[in-house]
Formats: C-alpha cells, structure tokens, sequence
C-alpha cells in the first residue's frame, strides 16, 4: 500500500511524501513515486495516530452505566468511534467489572483503535465537590487489586489512585510490584500532604489540575506539588474548558512540551448531537451545546466530550504551538512513557503504519492502525451509537 500527502508530518518534520506500507508496518518513506497504485490524500495533513491513554467512551459507546453482559458489544463501538477520532492506540479507561473483558477483546483483531493496555481511574478516589463534600471511596480491599491484576492477564497498565485514603499504601505496593504505574488523582491534598504522598511512586498526574487541589498564593496545592515533581509526566485535557487556554499556557512554560500527554478523559456522550439527554449515572439532566460541551442547566461541565483532536485544534489555533510540536504530545510522549516508542507514535519507517488524515478544521478523514484502514469518513461518516440516541434523548422528534 502506498499513500501521499504534501503534508505528511514525519519524524523529520512535514512533507511531500509517500508512505509505503507492508503489513503493519512503514518500510519506507519516498519523496518520489511515479506507480498509479497511490491512495492520494493531496492536501490532508496526516499526522501520527493519537494514543489516548484515558478514555472512558466516545460516540455513544463505554462502560459507565452499561450492563456487564453489554461490554463485549459496546468494545466493538467504542474502538470505532475513537478511530473516527484518530486515535490509534489507546488505553480504554474501565471499571474493575469491565477488566476482563477488555483484556479478552485484545485476544481478537478489532475493526478501529488498538487497544495497547488498561487504565483503571480508581476505584480508590477521593473525590470532593465544589461545596466540599466527600464522595468517600470503595472498602479498600487487597483483594479487589489482586482481582483487577488477574482480570487485566497482564495489560493493566495504568491505575490511577487519591494517596491519602487510610490504608492505601500496601495497594499502591502492590500494583508498583507487577509493574503497573501509578497515577496521582482525585486528591483533596495540601501542597505539603501531596509532596510527601508523591516521592517516588507516583510517576502520572491524572488530568493535571482537574479534581485536585489548585494553586493558591498560600498553598499551592496537589497541582503545584505535582508542578514541582522531576519525576512526573502530566495528563492534559487541551479542550480550552476542562483548563483553561491560560492555565495551559502556564504549564508550559513551567516544563517542556515533552512532559506533558494529551488525554480526552472522554465519556459515551463525546460525539453526541446536540440537545437534551438523561444522565445515565448522577440523575441529572446534561445539554449537548452546539460545541459539542456537555454541560448542567446551570453550565457546570459534565465530563468530558471533546476527543484529543480538538485539543490538537485548540492548541495550534489558539495558543499557536506548532503541529509538530503539539503531536509529540498526543502521540509521540505517551508512547515513550509506557515503553511503545520503538514502534509506535510518530511516522518513521520500521514503526507501526498508525496514521490520522485530518483536514484543516481538525476532523478525521480516514484512519490507519497498524497498517489496517480502521475508518474513512467518505464510507463510513458519522459512527455515533443511535441505540444510545433513542435511549437517552429527551427532546427526539
């Protein structure tokens, strides 16, 4: 398979190439080729497929609020509609019910993104509410780890736990001795409690600033502590809302741009039309706006809705980071962080053909994962779940 665009961004930079593909790999980059066998995107940027490593659903499709005997079924849906997305490769963010069934789904080739291993976010959280209220959090239960351990067969790869719940520590050394990395998240630590909770076992900020303690002049919170941590790498909703485009702009000029991992942190309402639906865990009443922002009646966010190529947009748009620069972070860094460099997030050859094509106003035209076209939105177009429409839409025609 050979595939050209006069702007294909490679390890190397952008350019007029053409990618030819054997199996799932790219054996070779060409500035010429005069065979009539091309797929031709002409002016459709293409850039390395997205790895999102915290997605809880997109297009109608997750885990939250989905009865067990639907996981397998709703898997499916959910790799394809990341694929519509542009993501490649991700870490489907799961509850402990759902472990094994993704750890099986990886047994099977799946028509969209490429499940790369596991993310669980919690159970273990401590959550706490704009007016201060506790959630509390599940017993905690060495068992219950053991269980999720056992369930991922080898692929959890991320947990994401709130260090100051009583009794958390055999947990988090446990999880740390089959190799699992540990994230810092939902955390109502100080500044002082978050420091001393992070020395050398926390390695990932979950969505850095969201749900934890913020900066304040007096104390700096868990978001400065995780600021200040030389062993950290930051996950980042670039969505303009969840941060907002100043606070962003902050973080990077604390670190470097390859500190920091793109995330979506998506739910099953990310990619849903617009308009009024029921809420199908907190028993509220969520409005898709025409942006495509999930919010309350009263404008609160209810999660998150925008896939990591909108934040791919807002970044070079609005903050004007270059494209090369910002693909690093939804690509590239996430795979050097879980040990996937070597054949995964950016277009060079020997590495995995996982390739986005989008066109200038940041939407996927045709997707490729690991040398399989997994979506093309000229066949394919819109791949939102309408089982879920007909569900959980108040205002339908």
């Amino acid at each position: 398979m050979i595939i050209h665009s006069r702007r294909v961004y490679t390890s190397e930079g952008e350019k007029d190439v053409f990618l030819r593909i054997e199996g799932r790999k790219i054996v070779e980059i060409m500035n010429e080729y005069d065979g009539d066998d091309v797929i031709d995107y002409s002016d459709h940027r293409i850039i390395p497929g997205i790895f999102d490593t915290h997605n809880h659903g997109t297009m109608g499709y997750g885990f939250m609020g989905v009865e067990k005997e639907k996981f397998a079924e709703n898997l499916k849906g959910y790799l394809k509609g990341l694929a519509a997305q542009g993501v490649t490769s991700i870490f489907p963010t799961v509850p402990v019910e759902a472990i094994k069934t993704v750890a099986d789904g990886m047994k099977e080739e799946q028509d969209g993104a490429t499940i790369v291993g596991i993310h669980s976010e919690g159970p273990w959280l401590n959550r706490v509410g704009e007016k201060g209220v506790k959630t509390g959090w599940p017993e905690v239960s060495l068992e219950t780890a053991k269980r999720m351990v056992e369930d991922g067969q080898g692929h959890l790869r991320l947990v994401a736990i709130a260090p100051e719940i009583p009794g958390i520590d055999p947990i988090i050394d446990y999880f740390l001795s089959q190799g699992i990395t540990i994230a810092f998240a939902h955390s109502d630590d100080t500044y002082e409690e978050a420091r001393k909770h992070l020395e050398g076992r926390f390695t990932v900020a979950t969505h850095l600033g969201n749900v934890m303690s913020g900066l304040h002049h007096r104390d700096i919170g868990g978001l400065g502590a995780c600021l200040q941590n030389e062993n950290m790498t930051y996950e980042i909703i670039c969505d303009g809302m969840h941060i907002s485009n100043p606070m962003l702009k902050l973080y990077f000029m604390i670190h470097d741009y390859h500190r920091f991992m793109m995330i979506s942190d998506c739910s099953q309402m990310a990619g849903a039309p617009v308009g009024r639906y029921k809420s199908m865990m907190v028993g509220a009443v969520m409005n898709v706006t025409e942006q495509g922002f999930v919010l309350t009646d009263t404008g609160r966010l209810m999660g998150s809705s925008k896939p990591v190529l909108y934040g791919i947009g807002n970044l070079v748009e609005n903050l004007h980071i270059p494209l090369e620069t910002v693909i690093r972070m939804s690509s590239l860094n996430p795979c050097i962080k879980y040990g996937l460099a070597d054949h995964k997030g950016s277009i060079a050859v020997y590495k995995d053909a996982d390739l986005a094509v989008i066109s200038d106003d940041y939407q996927a035209i045709a997707t490729y994962a690991e040398g399989r076209k997994v979506y093309d939105r000229e066949t394919e177009g819109d791949v939102f779940n309408k089982e879920f429409v007909k569900a959980y839409k108040l205002d339908q025609c």
